[in-house]
């Protein structure tokens, strides 16, 4: 099951269009755009989905909760260390990222608040 939010586009790269910045749930994320049938603009809302691209290898860690944000952006590219709770087949984000099958490979880490490194954050307008 795939769910839905509202994201306000704040920034679509000028080189490459698949690249924009959003802002949902009160968290600005860069993501790379899977799929786009229309034309976003900047200052806008849409409806959107969201998928992690997770790396081979070990991606998570116990994290210790703090105030600072959900997503920590690892460079200039798409990778980013995303925080939040593993919830058996979902991983409790900004958003609800579900069937990550996470639970699966790591269950020592479900219901705890964790740490996340991801590829890039897709989504889908």
């Amino acid at each position: 099951m795939t769910n839905r939010y509202v994201a306000v586009v704040l920034a679509v790269d000028q080189i490459v269009e698949e690249e924009v910045l959003l802002l949902v749930n009160g968290v600005k994320v860069k993501c790379f755009t899977s799929y786009c049938p229309l034309k976003i603009e900047v200052g806008k809302s849409y409806e959107v989905d969201f998928e992690i691209v997770l790396p081979d290898g070990d991606f998570i860690v116990a994290a210790e909760k703090s105030n600072n944000s959900l997503v920590e952006m690892m460079d200039d590219g798409f990778s980013c260390a995303l925080y939040g709770y593993l919830d058996g087949s979902t991983f409790r984000s900004f958003v609800d990222f579900t069937d990550q099958e996470i639970h699966y490979d790591y269950p020592e880490f479900n219901e705890q608040f964790v740490k996340v490194r991801v590829d890039r954050i897709d989504v889908a307008f």
